[in-house]
């Protein structure tokens, strides 16, 4: 039952608990065996060039920004569809909250985008750590910010093969965004799964 005075102010940071590492759904992948640890979108492995990402597949896909002084705007989204004739996948925002097909107010979270514009996120992680499956601490990535479905510009402070790993055993990058109210310029080092953190276009 409900207790008079209830402990809404007990718990939380009110108490001086440290806040809570930020919270990424679905971020668990399953382990690669060590010979399949070089594979296609494992880890930091990038999709295999030319190949067309099949319909359900989780995405970063960077919308039309990037116009004079505007930063790159990347979501993530899940491929709905490829046109082979325009090069141009047809994606679906997931920020679409609780209506996550889009259906109350139908086509405003479908978005065409280039091809050259849409990364497929690793779909499992090393067991076994190389320069190739993994990037190294100072990597420029694109990470996808917690609590957020953007992506942004970000830095890797200390790769996976060397943080231990969360409790659920997941093996996660420390990540420093940029932060223009900080001195050095780049936020304190927060955990981003490495299903969320990316190879930043060049």
């Amino acid at each position: 039952g409900f207790v008079a005075g209830g402990g809404y102010t007990a718990g939380g940071r009110a108490a001086g608990f440290a806040p809570l590492p930020p919270v990424y759904p679905d971020a668990v992948l399953p382990l690669a065996p060590k010979e399949e640890s070089h594979f296609p979108l494992c880890g930091a492995v990038p999709q295999t060039a030319g190949e067309v990402l099949s319909e359900k597949t989780k995405v970063a896909a960077r919308m039309s920004g990037g116009h004079k002084g505007q930063p790159e705007e990347w979501i993530l989204a899940v491929v709905q569809r490829y046109n082979a004739s325009t090069s141009k996948y047809v994606v679906l925002d997931v920020d679409a909250g609780d209506d996550p097909f889009g259906l109350s107010n139908f086509g405003t979270k479908q978005h065409t985008i280039p091809a050259r514009f849409v990364i497929a996120l690793p779909t499992s992680e090393p067991s076994h750590y190389s320069t190739y499956n993994e990037f190294k601490a100072g990597s420029t990535v694109l990470a996808l910010y917690p609590d957020t479905t953007c992506f942004y510009k970000a830095y890797v402070h200390t790769p996976p093969s060397q943080l231990p790993p969360t409790p659920q055993q997941r093996h996660d990058y420390l990540i420093e965004f940029e932060d223009e109210n900080e001195v050095s310029g780049r936020s304190e080092a927060i955990r981003v799964p490495q299903k969320y953190t990316l190879r930043l276009p060049s």
